[in-house]
C-alpha cells in the first residue's frame, strides 16, 4: 500500500506553509522540497526524522513547479546526495543557465512594470537567490508517467500558476499531488512570465490556467494534496469556485473603467489599496491576466502612451 504523507514546511509568505510530500511504498519518494535556505532545509530533515526516514532513503525527488518554496531545497540536498530530480522540460533553462535566465526574467519583468505603469525600483520583487545548476535532472511532459513510491503516477502539464507546473495522479486511486494548481483554503495565482525564448510573445497565464483546469476538471481525481493547506476532495467544486472568482474579479476591473480608461497600476491601486512596495507586483500580474481574458472576450481595449499600457471598456 502506497502512503501519501505531507510534510509542512514554514514558508516567508502569506500562505504560511508550504506542503512537501513523502510517498511510502515500494521505495520512498519525495515532492517538492521547500524553501531555500538551511532553516527550511532542517525542517524537512527533521520531519523526515518523525518517519524514521532520512534523504539516503529516496530513490528520487520529484518538483511540482519551479518556485522557490517548492524547489529551493534542492541545492542543499544534492550537496548532501547525489539524487534524481524530474521537473517539467521548460524548467531546463532554470537550472543549466541560471544567471543568464534570472537576468532575461529580471528584465523582463522591469519592462513589465513600466508597462502597467509602475516602477520597477519599487514595485518588482526580486528573489536573489539562484537555482542550480543540479545533477541527474530528469525532465518531464504532459502524458508521461513517473513513479512515486515505486507506482506510477500520470504526469499531467497544467501550466498557468508557472510555466512548469505539473499535476501527478494515481489513475488506480485517484490520488492527486496538486502543487499550486488547485488548493482549497487558498486562492491561485496565474504569474505573469516571460516567452520560454527571444522573439515570442509572452504566455498569457490566465488563459492558460483556465484551459488547464477545464482539463483537470475531466480527470476521475479524487484526494487531492495541494502544495498548500489540507487534503480535499471534490476536485470539480473547487475548480467552478475559482472560474467564479475570476469571472467577479473581470466585474471589479469592469466598475474600475467604466470611468475611463486607466493602466494597470492605476487599476491596482483601487483593486488593491492593501498593496504596497513590492507586493504591487503581485497584483499587477493578477490584473494583467484578467485583462488578458477580457480583452479575448472582446470587453476591453488596450493602447500604449507613453511607454505605458492603458485599457478601456469597448462596451
Amino acid at each position: 500500500m502506497t502512503k501519501i504523507i505531507p510534510l509542512p514546511i514554514e514558508t516567508p509568505f502569506a500562505s504560511g506553509y508550504v506542503n512537501a510530500y513523502v510517498i511510502i511504498g515500494k521505495t520512498v519518494t519525495l515532492v517538492d522540497t521547500g524553501n531555500p535556505g538551511k532553516k527550511s532545509f532542517e525542517q524537512l530533515i527533521f520531519q523526515l526524522s518523525k518517519l524514521d526516514l532520512k534523504l539516503s532513503d529516496l530513490d528520487h525527488i520529484v518538483l511540482t513547479h519551479m518556485h522557490t518554496d517548492h524547489s529551493g531545497g534542492m541545492d542543499l540536498i544534492q550537496q548532501e546526495i547525489r539524487v534524481p530530480v524530474y521537473v517539467h522540460q521548460l524548467a531546463k533553462p532554470l537550472i543549466t543557465n541560471v544567471k543568464k535566465e534570472k537576468k532575461r526574467i529580471e528584465d523582463f519583468f522591469d519592462d513589465f512594470v513600466k508597462l502597467c505603469g509602475a516602477n520597477p525600483l519599487k514595485h518588482q520583487s526580486r528573489d536573489k537567490f539562484l537555482q542550480g545548476p543540479w545533477q541527474d535532472v530528469h525532465y518531464l511532459k504532459d502524458g508521461d508517467t513517473v513513479p512515486l513510491g515505486g507506482k506510477p503516477f500520470k504526469v499531467e502539464y497544467v501550466p498557468g500558476h508557472s510555466q512548469t507546473d505539473l499535476l501527478l495522479w494515481d489513475p488506480e486511486t485517484g490520488d492527486t499531488l496538486a502543487g499550486d494548481h488547485l488548493m482549497a483554503e487558498l486562492s491561485v495565482n496565474a504569474f505573469i512570465e516571460p516567452p520560454i525564448r527571444e522573439g515570442l510573445d509572452r504566455p498569457k497565464p490566465l488563459l492558460q490556467y483556465r484551459k488547464s483546469l477545464q482539463k483537470v476538471r475531466e480527470l476521475p481525481l479524487k484526494q487531492m494534496y495541494p502544495g498548500h493547506g489540507k487534503p480535499f476532495v471534490n476536485h470539480t467544486y473547487f475548480i467552478d469556485k475559482k472560474f467564479s472568482e475570476q469571472e467577479k474579479r473581470c466585474e471589479y476591473i469592469t466598475n474600475i473603467l467604466s470611468t475611463g480608461e486607466k493602466s494597470i497600476f492605476e487599476i491596482c491601486q483601487k483593486l488593491y489599496p492593501q498593496l504596497k512596495g513590492r507586493a504591487i507586483f503581485l497584483g499587477l500580474s493578477q490584473i494583467q491576466g484578467h485583462l488578458d481574458l477580457m480583452e479575448t472576450q472582446q470587453k476591453v481595449a488596450c493602447r500604449e502612451q507613453l511607454g505605458i499600457n492603458f485599457y478601456r471598456l469597448t462596451k
